[in-house]
């Protein structure tokens, strides 16, 4: 199971989702299970909308570093002498 936290109007709310049957398994709010009014439903729904999406976007690689070094290695594929034509008959 995979826990995704938001806070929203000062309440922290932990939407809970099932990976192995692909669901809400639960909504809580401040520690207990989410009883939202009317007026509340619509931003209960955009943050559910937020919690999947970034579930399916999420990224599963390492953090990497932004940097690249390239150093030159002397093997016989890069040497001068290999990159001539041998012209013999």
């Amino acid at each position: 199971m995979k826990k995704l936290a938001y806070t929203v109007g000062g309440k922290q709310l932990v939407i809970t989702l099932d990976e192995k049957r692909g669901s809400i398994r639960a909504i809580e709010a401040n520690g207990k299970p989410l009883e939202p009014t009317a007026e509340e439903m619509p931003i209960i729904a955009g943050v559910i909308s937020l919690a999947l999406l970034t579930y399916e976007t999420e990224v599963v690689h390492d953090e990497e570093t932004d940097v690249i070094t390239l150093q030159r290695h002397c093997t016989p594929w890069n040497s001068p002498a290999r990159q001539m034509n041998n012209l013999r008959k």
